[in-house]
C-alpha cells in the first residue's frame, strides 16, 4: 500500500471511530466502459467496480471505491486498478440547499514504471434539492509533477415518474500546467430503476484529446451502459 493509500485509510478510520455512523451503503457496478470526465479509463472496454459509503449524523461522510481500469495500453506506465478513498463534510444551508467539501485520494495499486500516479484532489460542492450539483475542485500536485489542475462541473437530473431519471452534465478540466491546455466534457443519459438495480444508458463526449490525459480514441464520443447493484 502506498503512503497516499495509508493516509487515506487513516483519515477514514479516524472519522469512523469518533462519530456515530448514521448509514452504510454498498454497491457494485458493471459497465461497458469506465468513463471519467469524458475520457475512457478502461481503454473502451468493460469494467467492474465496487464501493462503500458511510454517512454520519454530524454531516461527515467517507468511503472507498475501486475499479478495474486499462490506462497505458500495455506500456511501462500501465495501470490496471484504481482505488479512491474519500472524506468530506456537507451542511444543509436551508431546506433545499446543501454545501460541502471533500478530499479524494486516487491510488493505482500495482502500477508499472517509476511514476507515482497517486494524487489527492480537493473540491467544494453546492447541491440544490438533490437535482442540481455544482462542483469546483483542484489538485495541487498531479502525478507528483508539481503541476496544479482544476475542474468545474455542473450536473442536473429530472425524475420521470418513480422509475426513470434523466441526467445531463457539463464540465471543464484545466490541465494547462501539465500539458499546456484544457478540455471540456459533457454527458446525458437515462436511468431505469428495477428495485435495488439501476440500469443507466449514457452518452459521453469531449472537446479534444490531450497527451498524458487521453488519446484520440479514449476521448472520442461513446455510449455507455451501466448496471448498478445496491446491497
Amino acid at each position: 500500500m502506498t503512503r497516499l493509500s495509508r493516509y487515506a485509510v487513516f483519515l477514514f478510520l479516524l472519522v469512523a471511530l469518533h462519530v456515530d455512523a448514521a448509514e452504510i451503503n454498498g454497491y457494485a457496478l458493471l459497465t461497458t466502459d469506465y468513463v471519467y470526465r469524458g475520457v475512457s479509463h478502461s481503454d473502451e472496454h468493460g469494467a467492474a467496480q465496487i464501493g462503500v459509503d458511510v454517512d454520519f449524523e454530524s454531516g461527515f461522510f467517507a468511503g472507498v471505491w475501486g475499479s478495474t481500469i486499462d490506462i497505458g495500453g500495455g506500456t511501462p506506465r500501465q495501470r490496471d486498478r484504481q482505488v479512491n478513498y474519500y472524506l468530506g463534510y456537507s451542511y444543509d444551508v436551508s431546506r433545499r440547499w446543501t454545501i460541502g467539501t471533500n478530499a479524494v485520494a486516487y491510488a493505482f495499486p500495482g502500477a508499472k514504471g517509476t511514476i507515482d500516479y497517486d494524487y489527492v484532489e480537493y473540491s467544494l460542492t453546492a447541491n440544490y434539492d438533490d437535482r442540481l450539483w455544482l462542483e469546483y475542485g483542484r489538485s495541487p500536485d498531479l502525478y507528483h509533477t508539481g503541476t496544479r489542475t482544476e475542474f468545474i462541473s455542473l450536473y442536473t437530473t429530472w425524475s420521470l415518474g418513480k422509475r426513470y431519471d434523466l441526467g445531463a452534465g457539463i464540465g471543464t478540466y484545466d490541465v494547462s500546467e501539465l500539458v499546456g491546455d484544457d478540455y471540456s466534457y459533457w454527458e446525458f443519459g437515462v436511468t431505469r430503476l428495477f428495485g435495488k438495480v439501476a440500469l443507466d444508458l449514457r452518452y459521453h463526449d469531449t472537446s479534444r484529446w490531450l497527451r498524458i490525459i487521453s488519446n484520440e480514441a479514449t476521448a472520442d464520443a461513446r455510449l455507455v451502459l451501466t448496471a448498478k447493484f445496491q446491497f
